[in-house]
């Protein structure tokens, strides 16, 4: 008999020496030290939190570049102001109610709709939904002054 072999008497599969039907290789590879499997998961759960903020980063990023493409206000609707006056009115693109919380595009010519509903209008034309009054596509070489967004503002 040689005194190395492939490994055919255990489990391990890994092709160690053999002599006497003894396998060289042990089963030490699954009896590590409990501070070895805390320290391997610690560091995939690290990897996996790394991963998940650079995704909600990218998200917000994405988010973030489509509100800053065209020039209009984001305004969250709060219940006890009336400084717009949109409780009861509905939004003319997808005909619901205004509601508390809402989030609200409101556009250059003051006609208010719902963030996601202006959005989706914009995308495709680049007009007021209600009166077709265009509205300007920034870009992002281009100054934001007087025309560019103004921050979110509470209503």
């Amino acid at each position: 008999m040689q005194p190395f072999q492939w490994c055919n008497g255990c489990q391990c599969g890994l092709g160690s020496q053999r002599s006497e039907h003894y396998c060289s290789m042990g089963s030490d590879i699954y009896h590590l030290p409990l501070n070895v499997y805390v320290i391997v998961l610690g560091i995939g759960l690290f990897v996996f939190m790394l991963s998940l903020i650079f995704c909600c980063y990218l998200f917000r990023l994405k988010q973030q570049g489509t509100r800053e493409q065209f020039s209009y206000n984001e305004v969250v609707l709060k219940g006890a102001s009336k400084k717009l006056s949109l409780l009861g009115q509905t939004c003319a693109v997808c005909l619901e109610e205004f509601r508390t919380r809402d989030e609200l595009g409101v556009c250059p010519c003051s006609h208010a709709f719902h963030k996601k509903c202006l959005l989706k209008w914009l995308e495709i034309r680049s007009v007021c939904p209600m009166c077709n009054k265009p509205i300007l596509r920034l870009h992002s070489d281009a100054p934001q002054g007087a025309e560019g967004p103004m921050d979110p503002e509470e209503v």
